[in-house]
């Protein structure tokens, strides 16, 4: 008889509450979190599939925590509801197993295990797809092993319900509910024509926990706003955005179409991360034992063990490694029980890592890919709890709590520094930077995730800059786009249908008549961020694009980069990039953050926005013609030293550009090569231009050049010295970078370099002849 779960699954709860509640995200995460807060807050539709149960459960808890960020509320809910998956898994093994240590630890295992803790501190519908999953597979653990016909029948009642419900909220939750009915169908006899009354019932409750599908409709005729996903008003609407056929049903990415991993591939990533990240190599062990120790009991009952015929001889011998012996009714029902499980678990991997089409080589999609990993690690964890109750069967309870503690505390100790996200504040700052940037009346334009959902999330739940209209260029090329155009009657003028590429016109719209009928609507300006989905150049006849803050702004031909107009560009963006550093103060932790995480792309995005800056001021410095801009050679000089100064910033700390982008040395050699030109009689001096270099509060970015570009006054000869050197140091790098070789300006750098050292060569023989 299995001890009752009660006391170790709540203990186990509070456990995983207590460490959770500590380390918990203060607002909106990367991802999609600001996105599903964003719906939720307004009762909107998010992306699809829509997440109906997240959206209205959202709203409720954000209604009751009245003062509190709604994404904090949904944060401490994503808390609880890990808190309640690692309960249930502890809840489930205590029915397959008598050792309440085990049980207690296997739960705690996927308590500490980093990537749940990453999104049980979140906002996000993993945590809550976690809940469901672990209380289906109790529920099915429970139908299985119950002798009492009512009471399973009840569990199937229940969990018929449930799988209806989660369903709503993850799809992938079906692989674990198609087997699941399969199991129970078979092991129930639902089929039999006396219980067919049981499989209607169950079938009608699975109906009203799918419901809640139904509101999403009904919100968006009762409640339209700007920037819901998709047109759910309809029937056919509401069926496309269920299938996710924007994306492309059963697909996880839309992207690209470059070759990717196979089955092979993926089926041993997850065996690779889930032995040395999620549960470890002890938690991995213990999961084998806990399948291992199934098949033993199964193949127990094999007639082999149980026909009087059979030889005692090869009876001993197998029943020496465990094989054969007494096996009681419970323990063979325990047995298949779990051997269910190891065959949802396994059906979940087969059809999972057929279906995935996301490139596990880009580091960020290979992020967003392991997330799907969480479901089938807690059938894992449950597998592990059963062999660490066989362990403490083998070697004693004594031995089996010291190896169970060993492997709780390294993981957590492991782990804790990167699954502590208390500090992760870095999109609330993003959002804030973008749209604290931009004028007063002005549309953004928005083509980046990371931007989209934060951004969002600040002006749906928070009302921050409401003034600025916020509109997703990705959504406007889909055709139920059309359905949204009335929506922003008066707040933006769409002279078409949807947004699609000049060569496919129709009754659609491209990017450069979009700006025609907008451009004089919002006196604050149009911005883009991130880039437009087709490649379109007639606008560039009429418009021009300059770099503002982490967008970019579209202005008439020349207003911002002619005139005074290009020199008040020059100030005001340099204002614009200052600001951020003000409100980040810093930039993400790139070795907590690393290239898997979202927040990684922050410290990206931001020096990339610098170079853009950059090298936009560099062009129109040296633009033919520049002369029409009303500025001394004095200030052109200083404009030249200020790109410099910003290029080296970028070179000393970005250190992806450092070691990938030719352009940068290219550009930044060029820069000095035009200050060499310059008159002698031009003063170099940094001590007025100090203040205006990029520094973050509390570092030392602008030391961190300081050998590369003298920040103090120096003699003018020197600093040409300086310069001549690090200019040849540059574009000599530059020659031997891979792939600089197919760049347009490779050949001119070349030959100038290759005439420079040699006309220095002439020189020093010349001085070495006349010397003779």
């Amino acid at each position: 008889m299995s001890p009752s779960p009660l006391s170790p699954s709540l203990l186990v709860f509070l456990l995983s509450l207590s460490l959770y509640l500590p380390t918990l995200s203060p607002t909106i995460a990367g991802g999609d979190s600001g996105e599903l807060v964003a719906e939720g807050c307004q009762l909107g539709t998010a992306h699809p599939p829509g997440y109906p149960t997240f959206t209205l459960l959202t709203y409720l808890l954000s209604s009751l925590g009245s003062g509190v960020r709604p994404a904090y509320v949904m944060n401490i809910f994503s808390a609880v509801c890990g808190s309640l998956t690692s309960s249930l898994t502890t809840a489930t093994i205590l029915k397959l197993c008598t050792s309440q240590a085990s049980a207690i630890a296997a739960g705690l295992f996927n308590t500490v295990s980093p990537l749940a803790w990453q999104y049980h501190v979140t906002a996000e519908v993993f945590a809550l797809n976690n809940f469901f999953v672990a209380l289906i597979t109790y529920l099915i653990v429970s139908a299985l092993l119950t002798s009492l016909k009512d009471t399973q029948t009840r569990f199937i009642y229940i969990g018929a319900f449930i799988c209806g419900l989660s369903l709503t909220n993850q799809h992938t939750s079906i692989l674990l509910i198609v087997p699941g009915i399969l199991i129970l169908i078979k092991e129930a006899e639902l089929l039999k024509k006396e219980n067919y009354n049981k499989l209607i019932i169950a079938g009608i409750l699975f109906l009203i926990g799918f419901s809640t599908y139904a509101s999403m409709p009904f919100l968006a005729i009762w409640k339209p706003h700007l920037g819901a996903w998709g047109d759910v008003s309809n029937f056919r609407g509401w069926l496309n955005h269920f299938r996710r056929a924007d994306y492309g049903t059963f697909q996880l990415f839309s992207g690209g179409g470059e070759s990717v991993e196979g089955f092979g591939e993926r089926t041993a990533a997850y065996f690779s991360d889930l032995a040395t990240k999620q549960g470890g190599p002890g938690v991995f062990v213990l999961g084998i034992w806990g399948i291992a120790s199934s098949f033993v009991t199964i193949l127990g009952t094999h007639p082999i063990f149980t026909s009087p015929t059979s030889s005692k001889t090869k009876k001993r011998k197998l029943q020496k490694h465990g094989v054969g012996g007494v096996t009681s009714k419970e323990d063979k029902s325990i047995a298949y029980a779990l051997m269910y499980l190891f065959g949802c678990w396994l059906f979940y991997l087969c059809v999972f890592h057929t279906l995935s089409n996301l490139p596990l080589s880009n580091p960020l999609l290979y992020g967003v890919h392991q997330r799907f990993w969480m479901q089938p690690n807690i059938l894992f964890f449950v597998f592990a709890g059963v062999g660490g109750a066989k362990m403490g069967e083998r070697f004693g309870n004594n031995i089996q709590m010291i190896i169970l503690a060993i492997i709780f505390v390294y993981t957590v100790s492991t782990n804790y520094s990167k699954v502590d996200l208390s500090d992760d504040i870095w999109f609330d700052y993003y959002a804030r930077s973008v749209l604290e940037n931009l004028p007063k009346n002005s549309l953004l334009v928005i083509n980046y995730d990371q931007q989209w959902t934060s951004v969002r999330y600040l002006q749906e739940c928070e009302g921050v800059r409401s003034d600025v209209i916020s509109i997703n260029l990705s959504m406007m090329s889909y055709m139920w786009w059309k359905t949204k155009v009335p929506i922003y009657e008066g707040i933006v003028n769409f002279p078409g249908t949807n947004y699609v590429s000049p060569r496919l016109k129709g009754t659609g719209f491209t990017w450069k008549e979009l700006l025609d009928a907008n451009i004089d609507k919002f006196e604050g300006g149009i911005y883009l961020g991130g880039n437009l989905n087709y490649k379109e150049d007639d606008y560039l006849d009429k418009y021009e694009i300059v770099p503002w803050g982490l967008s970019k702004r579209f202005t008439k031909g020349g207003e911002l980069t002619t005139g005074t107009g290009f020199l008040q560009w020059v100030d005001t963006s340099r204002e614009k990039i200052h600001s951020l550093t003000t409100t980040f103060a810093t930039l993400p932790d790139t070795t907590k953050y690393d290239s898997s995480t979202w927040e990684w792309t922050l410290q990206r995005e931001y020096w990339d926005h610098v170079y853009e800056r950059t090298s936009h001021l560099l062009e129109i410095v040296l633009r033919e013609g520049a002369e029409a801009i009303p500025m001394t050679h004095q200030k052109k000089f200083e404009l030249l030293i200020e790109t410099a100064a910003s290029f080296e910033l970028i070179l000393a700390n970005d250190q992806l550009k450092r070691e990938e982008d030719y352009g940068l040395y290219k550009n930044l050699g060029l820069c000095y090569m035009h200050m060499i030109k310059t008159d002698k009689s031009l003063v170099y001096s940094t001590e007025h231009f100090k203040d205006k270099l990029i520094n973050f509060q509390g570092t030392d970015l602008v030391d961190s050049i300081s050998s590369y570009f003298p920040v103090t006054s120096v003699d003018n000869q020197n600093w040409r010295n300086h310069a001549t050197e690090r200019w040849s140091e540059l574009w000599g790098r530059y020659l031997e970078m891979d792939g600089s070789e197919n760049d347009g300006s490779y050949q001119s750098v070349k030959s100038i370099l290759k005439a420079v050292f040699q006309s220095v060569e002439q020189a020093q023989q010349a001085r070495r002849g006349g010397g003779g």
